[in-house]
């Protein structure tokens, strides 16, 4: 068969290209990064603006 594989052919352990990134993932999941306290500063969110938006969209305040 032309596309068969071959017999002795070796199998490789892992098909994950970050393979050598396997320690710090696990150290990164190990933990619930999440659900730590967040000591950065307080966000100011506005909802229901759109990034599309111009100038003469916006009401004047």
């Amino acid at each position: 068969m032309p596309f068969g594989r071959r017999r002795g052919q070796k199998r490789r352990k892992s098909r994950d290209p970050f393979e050598h990134l396997a320690d710090e993932r696990q150290a990164a999941e190990a933990e619930a990064w999440f659900m730590q306290p967040d000591d950065g500063p307080e966000l100011e969110i506005e909802a229901g603006i759109s990034s599309n938006l111009r100038d003469e969209d916006l009401d004047p305040r």
